[in-house]
């Protein structure tokens, strides 16, 4: 399915998306806003019968996006404070929420959420450290969990760090 946003009577807030599938017309699709006016994303899951399906509980293996208008790729983020202190010295737990905090802050400067993410990247020290990830994980993408790739690391870019967390969005 293709889609393309085209503005529409010149409305504040409202799009209309024609949907396509091949060279076929399906029809239109109505966009609305939020109420601070970024664009509501028109994403959905695929997981096929024929790929293995983990549960939605871990992860989900395909998001579409089809109306985005800006993807947003974030480095890696840890535990590091704003002001350059690193914080959860040997806590998982503080270092995962950290990552995400400073994730939810670049988004919110670029005008998303965390509901905007659509695929994280996850490198672990220890992957005995997964089972604290997903409690949070939970907390933070009730609705959907974004696609993810998970990886064990010997070591990151420094000592102290336990885990890092890299973000693909689209507003």
């Amino acid at each position: 399915m293709h889609c393309r946003i085209v503005p529409w009577g010149g409305l504040p807030g409202v799009a209309l998306c024609w949907v396509t599938k091949g060279r076929r017309a399906i029809g239109w699709r109505r966009l609305d806003h939020d109420r601070l006016g970024r664009p509501v994303i028109d994403k959905y899951l695929v997981s096929p019968e024929t790929v293995w399906d983990p549960g939605a509980q871990l992860l989900s293996q395909c998001i579409v996006v089809a109306n985005s208008a800006r993807t947003l790729y974030l480095s890696g983020q840890t535990a590091i404070t704003a002001d350059g202190r690193f914080e959860g010295v040997g806590d998982v737990e503080t270092q995962i929420r950290l990552s995400f905090e400073n994730i939810r802050l670049i988004l919110d400067a670029a005008g998303g959420t965390l509901d905007n993410v659509v695929k994280l990247t996850v490198y672990f020290v220890n992957l005995d450290d997964l089972d604290t990830y997903t409690g949070i994980l939970g907390e933070l993408f009730p609705k959907m969990r974004p696609a993810q790739t998970v990886v064990e690391v010997s070591r990151l870019a420094l000592d102290e760090l336990l885990i890092e967390i890299d973000a693909t969005a689209v507003l």
